[in-house]
């Protein structure tokens, strides 16, 4: 008997050996041009109007549409978040060819659109012309579902062998994609990957190196945490030092391949998927306080406070560097006279050379040329002090309502300031050398020659002593001898004074618009004051309307973007010019204040110190230049910018020194009343909700493929993409991003002709609102405390149409008493009523 031979088997060695075929994934066969090779490329990102847009994918796909839909450049990027751009403008992420910039989008997947700062892609860099040589490249900036816009991620994959065929289909064993966070590092780039705890919460950890698609392959549902996180990760899940961690995998959105039926699918390896830029998730805060006392708690926030306003004040020179231009151009355009030219000041110089040589007898030859500075510089202070009091006077802000703003020359000379050295007794303060009665000093000056050269002879020592100021060096002497009379203080009010003149070319234009969209200038408002005693209107609050109004005229030139109001009839350019240098020096400063925000309430509490201190200086300066002048007469508030940025806070002439002491001074508050300053901001941080997407960062996606081997004996393997593009992700209530809601209110003639019809028709249009018992609420009556009712519980059923109309009524209410506050004026420009007829059939 012959024995039968037993079937041939296929032994699979034990330690397979890795394939040598070379995978890569490149763009979707149906974005590359006609007849490209495909190339190691980043995976695409394409954005959907519509809930459907996976058929929309899908027809796309198949070739029976031409192109995904187009992106706007004014809505689809914008500039990075605050938090990856430092004080200064400068991106705090590596900007290189490899960085983070953004993919250079071909001319089909864009509008066309013109604006002041747009780069050679046709996409905006900023919103002014000058922003691109000091701010970062605009980005990409993703939609969420509420805003009605869906995104897709694909790419395909290729054999790198001769003829660069696709992936064999059959071979795909699992895709999908893995949204990553961008850590901010101006060096290089790094990226955090999402731990998940649980459905609801997890973690932002460093786990992975920046590219995943060279070196060893990384399995995302496998990772090996690095060696510095496991402290980090077992705290994460509540484990002790000895217990083991569990299984790390990243956070995957599937994929899928595309169909083969669509178009020529089959022919390529591509897949796609949803890309998710929306969770639930919350966020476990990675840098919790350490320390469970009061006092532990007060000394990690001073830490905390200090090492972050130490990070903020490396800026300041450079925002100084970059505001002073501005703050130059401010005060020639607003109170500093024109400088005098060549022939006017050799003629002062001329004057001041004979004025010393009348000089009375008795006065020392030595001390002749330091009286004369000392009453040049006496006849400075009158000057300012004029000049004060004209820029703080109520006409002058009728004026400047009126459309009637006096520019730098014509305030000085409408002030009187050109003549201050007449003042009567000016000179009595001067020592008095000479043997002869009578103060003969103060007679020889008061009587020493034309008006015109004492101007002269004070603009040119006004513009000496700015130029210094501005430059942060110690003030000089006067050309003709020794005087002490000025100090930093002094100057600081011409600045006060020149930030007067910027509110009252705001006022001008703001009465201009309000009389184009009211049919009134509306002085009284404008001239309001708040409880405090400062104006109502600041410099910020003028300068959100004006900003949303002038951008609204600039866009009448598109039909769909065109207001719905008349031209508006503005004031001169230069008064426009002049708002355009205070909004220049607010914007320096603005990345400021929201670097300062992130220190703690410990350093805004210590900015406000440090305002009341400066307003105080001020104070006391200004009643050097004459008694009885004050700071209060400016009513201007010097926590608003750029009042702030310019006097304050970093401050033009602030010294390293000063800034120290204001960061020790920060940190202080929390350790000397820790359960008054400490706990509470602690509690408030732990309670705040993070969100595990939002938009505050940058986030790219890396997409994955599982090969299957292309025989038994060779092992799986994944194939990673190269990242995304970089994109932000729009906050809830991003404007840009708003779809239109129509609410239909309730047709009130109709509502009264169908409440008898209700019970015939069996309608039930009702919502039942139960109080429980003990807890009813009477109308009218004393709801001063919340005690408790005793009583039964109660449910009452109103109609929906009334809910409706009660809603609309409190909306209303609510909206006119916001729309009357001048920090919530700007709401007008997002309100249009427009009339429209009775509809026929």
């Amino acid at each position: 008997m012959v024995a039968k031979a037993p079937a041939a088997r296929l032994l699979v060695p034990a330690n397979r050996n890795p394939s040598r075929e070379h995978l890569f994934a490149g763009e979707p066969y149906f974005l590359r041009p006609t007849g490209a090779l495909p190339v190691d490329a980043r995976p695409r990102i394409l954005s959907f109007e519509s809930d459907a847009f996976m058929d929309d994918f899908l027809a796309i796909a198949a070739g029976k549409r031409p192109a995904p839909p187009k992106l706007l450049p004014w809505r689809d990027w914008a500039e990075p978040p605050a938090g990856l751009v430092d004080v200064a403008g400068a991106p705090r992420y590596p900007t290189t060819a490899t960085g983070i910039v953004r993919r250079p989008p071909d001319a089909a997947d864009i509008e066309a659109s013109t604006g002041p700062a747009m780069d050679g892609d046709g996409i905006p860099h900023g919103l002014v012309a000058g922003e691109k040589a000091t701010t970062p490249a605009w980005l990409r900036k993703l939609y969420l579902p509420t805003h009605e816009r869906f995104n897709l991620i694909s790419f395909d994959t290729h054999c790198g062998a001769a003829g660069l065929p696709r992936l064999a289909r059959s071979r795909v064993k699992g895709s999908g994609a893995v949204i990553r966070r961008l850590v901010p590092d101006a060096t290089a780039e790094r990226w955090e990957d999402w731990v998940a705890v649980d459905e609801k919460h997890g973690a932002w950890l460093p786990l992975l190196p920046a590219t995943l698609h060279t070196g060893t392959p990384v399995d995302p549902a496998a990772i090996t945490p690095p060696a510095g996180l496991e402290a980090r990760l077992r705290t994460l899940f509540g484990l002790g030092a000895a217990d083991p961690l569990p299984p790390i995998a990243l956070a995957s959105q599937p994929l899928l391949l595309v169909p083969p039926d669509a178009g020529h699918a089959a022919e390529h390896c591509t897949l796609y998927g949803y890309l998710p830029v929306f969770s639930a998730a919350r966020e476990i805060p990675a840098e919790q306080l350490s320390g469970s006392t009061a006092a532990e708690i007060a000394a990690a926030l001073a830490q905390q406070s200090g090492n972050r306003l130490a990070a903020l004040f490396q800026s300041a020179a450079d925002l100084r560097d970059a505001a002073r231009p501005q703050l130059r151009n401010l005060l020639d355009a607003t109170v500093l006279p024109s400088r005098p030219g060549a022939a006017a000041t050799a003629t002062a110089e001329t004057f001041a050379v004979g004025l010393a040589a009348s000089a009375p007898p008795g006065l020392a030859a030595g001390l002749v040329n330091d009286v004369v500075a000392g009453s040049i510089d006496l006849a400075l202070s009158e000057a300012l002090a004029r000049l004060w009091q004209t820029v703080t006077a109520a006409t002058t802000d009728d004026a400047d309502i009126a459309g009637n703003v006096k520019g730098a020359d014509t305030l000085w000379a409408d002030s009187h300031a050109a003549s201050a050295a007449t003042e009567p007794g000016l000179f009595d303060s001067l020592p008095d050398f000479s043997p002869i009665a009578g103060n003969q000093t103060a007679q020889w000056l008061a009587a020493s020659g034309p008006a015109g050269a004492w101007d002269t002879l004070l603009r040119l020592r006004l513009h000496q002593l700015m130029d210094a100021w501005l430059a942060g060096t110690a003030l000089p002497p006067p050309a003709q001898g020794s005087s002490s009379l000025f100090n930093p203080g002094h100057l600081a009010l011409v600045v006060v004074m020149a930030l007067l003149r910027l509110r009252g070319c705001r006022l001008a234009i703001a009465a201009s618009i309000n009389q184009t969209l009211y049919g009134d200038r509306k002085a009284t408002e404008l001239k309001a004051f708040a409880a405090d005693g400062k104006r109502a209107l600041g410099l910020p609050a003028l300068a959100e309307q004006i900003e949303a109004v002038l951008a609204m005229e600039a866009a009448r030139g598109d039909v769909t973007a065109t207001p719905p109001w008349p031209p508006v009839t503005l004031p001169a350019q230069w008064i426009r010019d002049v708002h355009g240098y205070g909004q220049a020096i607010a914007k320096i400063y603005g990345r400021f204040d929201d670097g300062l925000a992130t220190a703690g309430n410990g350093a805004l509490d210590q900015l406000k110190a440090r305002a009341a201190d400066i307003e105080t200086t001020l104070d006391t300066a200004l009643g050097g230049l004459k008694p009885g002048l004050g700071i209060g007469a400016a009513r201007l508030s010097f926590t608003e910018q750029p009042l702030c940025g310019l006097l304050v806070l970093p401050g033009i002439r602030i010294d390293n020194a000063a800034l120290n002491a204001f960061r020790t001074a920060a940190g202080a508050r929390y350790t000397a009343a820790p359960e008054r300053a400490a706990l509470p901001e602690a509690r408030t941080a732990d309670a705040q909700p993070r969100l595990r997407f939002d938009a505050e960062h940058l986030y790219a996606a890396w997409c994955w493929v599982r090969v299957a081997g292309r025989t038994p004996c060779e092992p799986e393997r994944i194939v990673w993409t190269q990242r995304s593009e970089p994109f932000s992700i729009a906050d809830p209530t991003d404007l840009l991003g708003a779809r239109p809601a129509s609410i239909q209110m309730p047709d009130i003639p109709k509502l009264l002709r169908d409440i008898p019809r209700i019970a015939r028709a069996r309608a039930k249009p009702f919502a039942g609102m139960a109080s429980p018992p003990g807890s009813g609420v009477v109308t009218g009556a004393d709801m001063a405390d919340t005690r408790r009712d005793f009583g039964i519980g109660m449910i009452c059923n109103f109609g929906i149409p009334i809910l409706t109309i009660c809603a609309l009524i409190l909306f209303k209410i609510i909206f006119t008493i916001l729309i009357a506050l001048p920090s919530f004026s700007w709401m007008l420009f997002l309100k249009f009523c427009l009339p429209f007829p009775k509809r026929g059939p």
